[in-house]
């Protein structure tokens, strides 16, 4: 029995191959998942300024009022006039395609039509548009020159 070395655990080395293969997956499996996670929030963004519009729409319409859309250093708002009357926090940036806002009629419908955007640098698989119809307001996909309703 002098001869015989009992072992218990793993050795110091075992612990560091583990450790090694553990930052080797983290490392190789980080950005995918970044991208995914920042896909999912433009899409949080997208889905809010889809919201918007909606609300917007079926108030402009039970009040009988005209109401605006428009974006804001920090997000989007539905103006009566020139009084904010519900605004929204973006985290990304997203820009009207023609003009600076859009006017919603106390019928609720559009006055114009056109498309809202992501105008950030992620190239996303995800809806990253709005289009703007005078009746309708359908998420979409950017092609490079117009969003293609989903």
């Amino acid at each position: 029995m002098a001869g015989k070395i009992r072992k218990n655990g793993f050795t110091v080395i075992e612990i560091l191959i583990v450790i090694a293969i553990i930052l080797i997956l983290m490392a190789v499996i980080y950005k995918p998942i970044s991208r995914k996670i920042q896909a999912h929030n433009i899409d949080g963004d997208l889905k809010k300024l889809y919201g918007l519009l909606q609300e917007g729409r079926m108030v402009a319409f039970t009040q009988k009022k005209e109401l605006t859309f428009g974006f804001t250093s920090s997000g989007a708002c539905l103006y009566d006039g020139t009084t904010p009357i519900k605004c929204i926090t973006l985290n990304y940036p997203f820009s009207l395609g023609t003009g600076s806002s859009i006017r919603i009629t106390n019928r609720g419908t559009f006055s114009q039509t056109g498309s809202i955007i992501y105008s950030g640098t992620t190239d996303l698989p995800y809806t990253n548009c709005i289009v703007i119809s005078n009746i309708r307001v359908k998420m979409g996909v950017w092609n490079g020159s117009q969003c293609n309703p989903k």
